[in-house]
């Protein structure tokens, strides 16, 4: 069970890149409905659907099983559940559940911009539980993660699309990213800074594990920064990119699991 948790968060982050990130991708990009790469981002939005439902519901399930003792038939009674509701676990599984469940709807309608509704929900749901809601005014910790984890969605779902195109679509799409990403990217930087201040009180102390974590996604931020700045100046419309981006995949993925256990364990309040 020590590291179910972190499990579940890796899982509930890689889904919430694939939903959250290709939805805001297909806006952004204004990505042609009948293209491959929509196609690929459909599928995407299809696989993270699948996967935050079965997370959102494992998350319950294991914190009903901690409250219960273990105790699987207590933890599945109705008072158990209703107490599961009246927390913040329970109400952010309804509400990924939910939004899930309305995105299947708003894919099948003929407006895109409706599919980023339930999008924003599930970013939003992010701002409402974990450690962040211990720390400084509760408005700004939330609104700090919501921003921090909508970009990286957005950032990191374009990887995979990439890697899967012809080399004329990979370089088309991966200019018109790189163009967006200028101006997106600082902003995630500045976001994540904040909630790093504000986690740890502005105080710096590696002789702290959770600071000395902290440490380790910072750099690993640094490389796939330092490959997302060299992917647009110099490997976007080269032979080198499709490297160059199978490296970033395997960072980013080293990132997520990383993020995954420094949320799951947290600082020492």
């Amino acid at each position: 069970m020590e590291y179910l948790a972190p499990l579940l968060r890796l899982f509930l982050y890689g889904a919430t890149v694939l939903i959250a990130g290709s939805i805001a991708l297909r806006t952004t990009l204004s990505v042609p409905m009948g293209s491959p790469f929509n196609k690929r981002l459909m599928v995407q939005i299809g696989l993270g659907s699948a996967v935050i439902l079965s997370v959102a519901l494992a998350m319950v399930l294991q914190f009903l099983l901690t409250i219960s003792g273990g105790d699987l038939s207590m933890a599945l009674s109705p008072d158990f559940l209703v107490i599961a509701a009246q927390t913040p676990v329970g109400q952010v599984a309804v509400l990924r559940i939910g939004a899930v469940l309305v995105l299947v709807l708003c894919i099948l309608a003929p407006w895109r911009w409706l599919a980023l509704l339930p999008a924003i929900a599930v970013l939003i749901s992010f701002g409402l539980e974990g450690h962040s809601l211990s720390y400084g005014p509760r408005w700004l910790t939330s609104s700090l993660v919501v921003v921090h984890v909508a970009i990286a969605a957005w950032w990191l779902s374009v990887i995979a699309p990439l890697l899967t195109m012809s080399r004329e679509e990979r370089d088309r799409y991966g200019e018109a990213f790189g163009r967006q990403a200028v101006i997106a990217v600082p902003v995630q930087l500045v976001a994540g800074g904040l909630l790093f201040g504000v986690f740890t009180g502005w105080q710096i102390d590696f002789s702290q594990d959770y600071q000395r974590r902290m440490l380790m996604k910072i750099v690993a931020v640094a490389v796939i920064l330092s490959i997302a700045a060299a992917n647009k100046l110099f490997f976007t419309g080269r032979p080198g990119f499709i490297w160059a981006l199978r490296v970033e995949a395997v960072v980013a993925l080293g990132l997520l699991a990383l993020t995954a256990f420094l949320t799951a364990t947290g600082p020492k309040i």
